[in-house]
């Protein structure tokens, strides 16, 4: 799934696939925003700028971060369901091996 993040340091804003951290042009923080990909995509170029512009203002850079809780609670789930995986698969190990 495309992101839409911000980079504080280079002040650029990148569409990137999953959450991601680290800004992909000077390895500065990144904060992951709360518009959706398409709503971004289908926005004029002026809006864009002015995007841009509102997101180097600190308090509209807060307000426009989503909350990280997203990414620990799918890496919970994703704990959780490859957990569920492995003891489900480990009764039926013969039918795997090689």
């Amino acid at each position: 799934m495309m992101y839409i993040h911000y980079c504080k340091h280079c002040q650029r804003i990148h569409i990137l696939n999953g959450h991601k951290n680290y800004c992909p042009r000077c390895c500065g923080h990144l904060s992951e925003l709360k518009i959706s990909y398409m709503k971004y995509v289908n926005m004029e170029k002026e809006e864009r700028l002015l995007l841009r512009r509102r997101l180097s203002d600190p308090r509209e850079l807060a307000a426009l971060t989503a909350s990280p809780k997203k990414t620990h609670e799918y890496a919970k789930w994703l704990q959780l369901s490859a957990s569920n995986v492995e003891n489900y698969h480990s009764g039926n190990y013969a039918a795997y091996s090689h």
